[in-house]
């Protein structure tokens, strides 16, 4: 299930390390750097790569030309040396800017470094020395905004347990375990920069799932099942999951969290395992997007997990055991402190997002037919508004087929990298170090600035029909124009192509208006769009 993919995306990621031995940068795993030279510091979120290495020398499934091989052994060694290398004075790592300190490349690091040390038999006292001080800053720094990350910081400390053998790191892991269990929400997911995020919230299954494999620590199990409770109503009919509706946009889903809880016996995680991963070498498969980066991030070792996981499997994993998923029944389920509804009707599957103004994914016989990404407003200077950003402060309405959301668009203005831009950054980020990221996310993450454009979203879902009214109202002229499926809220891992960014929505302008009503009727059988405006 998961083999052909894993094989076709190894090269990939084998280009991506400098295998030379005599190479002064021997064991990097940035391209970008030790052999393009366009970056001059190693981003060391990517070497997670050395774990995909080790997975592919230890794990023996049919096609895998590197299993047992000792040069593959002997590169993956080497990722763990660089690490060491390239380690900050207080044990954490740079991602983007020199003297980040970036808890990312921290947390996700120290945990494919350990697991590459203790599965292929390492001994070196100052691997370990780093070990410990990368250890010791996770266990002092928390995230507070993507979830994932933290919960990637919980499953490196107790990987580096297994290793170090010292209590304090369990002590340090738990009381981040116990803090961030508190904050999942009753709905399965926990937060990504303010609401739920399906690809992010994969991630932090599979690393809260990978902890438990490890340690076998019953407290996480029902969160874990929260988990897949809330996540099996976004995979959709047509083989592919998340989107723009979501936090943070994504559209990719890790398969070793699935496989952990398919072994556990989770029937959800079985069918939605079953879905995803059986077919990979099918047109238009909805990982072939993702770019080199997140391969050799944490994509590929996942696969390579959850190969490992079905070789230890409790007994035979067959498709058929009867469970559906949510769009393949009728169900219409409101998650209200995720601002998600969720509807099948008859062949009707349709998302809306409350939270990001009313954007919506509708799904007629297993094809994604209709899309609707709200508005957008050009105001000059690189400054837009938009309706379709993560917003608490959006008033929500609903009730069964109905969605009502009214708010206030939100002025994001544009940044593009000039050479000034990232002199500054750099100067900034060697006086403050790791303060430089907070200050970035608030520019370009966590943008909260409205404006007096006004707009209410109605949507109504019928079986033969979906119809979206839309109000507006601005105080002066404005030139507003239906969005595309791209996000202006920057996240590293989206924006990857999907078939819906070629698919039916709506692509109209409305230039000069003040006060306009819309609406949008999209038939079902026949796939046609009427629409009326009053202005």
């Amino acid at each position: 299930m998961y083999t052909e993919y894993v094989l076709k995306m190894a090269p990939k990621v084998l280009s991506q390390v400098d295998r030379d031995k005599h190479s002064r940068n021997y064991g990097d795993c940035d391209r970008n750097h030790w052999h393009l030279k366009i970056r001059d510091f190693s981003s060391a979120i990517l070497q997670q790569t050395g774990l995909t290495l080790a997975l592919l020398y230890q794990v023996d499934f049919p096609g895998n030309m590197f299993y047992q091989k000792e040069v593959v052994k002997e590169w993956a060694e080497g990722t763990v040396y660089y690490w060491k290398s390239i380690q900050l004075r207080d044990g954490s790592f740079n991602e983007y800017y020199p003297n980040e300190h970036g808890f990312p490349p921290t947390a996700f690091s120290l945990y494919a470094m350990c697991e590459v040390y203790k599965r292929l038999g390492m001994e070196d006292d100052s691997i370990l020395a780093a070990f410990r001080k990368t250890a010791e800053y996770l266990s002092k720094h928390i995230e507070e905004k993507a979830y994932n990350q933290e919960l990637a910081s919980i499953t490196a400390l107790y990987s580096s347990y297994t290793v170090l053998k010292e209590e304090w790191i369990v002590e340090g892991m738990n009381r981040k375990l116990d803090r961030i269990l508190q904050l999942q929400s009753p709905e399965g997911w926990f937060p990504e920069y303010g609401g739920a995020d399906i690809g992010y919230l994969s991630v932090s299954l599979d690393m809260l799932a990978e902890y438990y494999w490890m340690s076998r620590d019953e407290k996480v199990r029902e969160p874990l099942n929260r988990m897949i409770n809330f996540l099996q109503y976004f995979v959709h009919p047509d083989v592919s999951v998340g989107g723009e509706y979501a936090s943070r946009n994504t559209v990719y889903f890790l398969p070793n969290g699935l496989q952990v809880m398919s072994n556990l016996g989770n029937q959800a995680a079985e069918a939605m395992r079953q879905l995803l991963y059986r077919d990979s070498q099918r047109m238009f498969y909805f990982l072939d997007a993702v770019d080199d980066r997140y391969y050799s991030h944490y994509l590929l070792h996942s696969f390579l997990r959850a190969i490992e996981k079905v070789n230890v499997a409790a007994g035979p994993q067959q498709e058929g055991s009867g469970y559906k998923l949510p769009f393949q029944y009728e169900q219409e389920c409101y998650f209200k402190e995720a601002g998600l509804l969720c509807c099948t009707q008859g062949d009707l599957y349709m998302i809306i997002g409350a939270s990001k103004g009313g954007v919506c994914k509708a799904f007629y016989k297993k094809k994604e037919c209709f899309s609707d990404y709200g508005y957008r407003v050009a105001l000059g200077k690189g400054k837009i508004a938009a309706n379709n950003w993560q917003s608490e402060d959006y008033v929500i309405e609903y009730k069964k087929g109905c969605i009502i959301v009214t708010g206030n668009m939100n002025l994001v203005k544009q940044k593009v990298a000039t050479p000034i831009l990232l002199l500054g950054l750099r100067i900034v980020s060697a006086v403050v170090g790791n303060k430089i990221i907070g200050m970035l996310k608030r520019l370009i993450i966590l943008v909260d600035k409205k404006t007096d454009i006004k707009f209410q979203r109605t949507i109504l879902i019928d079986q033969d029909k979906i119809v979206i009214n839309d109000l507006i109202h601005s105080p002066q002229k404005i030139n507003l124009e239906c969005a595309d499926s791209f996000s202006l809220r920057h996240v590293a891992s989206g924006k990857f192509f999907a078939l819906a960014d070629i698919g039916k929505h709506s692509r109209m302008c409305y230039p000069g208006i003040d006060d306009i009503q819309i609406q949008r009727v999209f038939y079902l059988d026949s796939g046609q769009i009427e629409e009326k405006v009053i202005a």
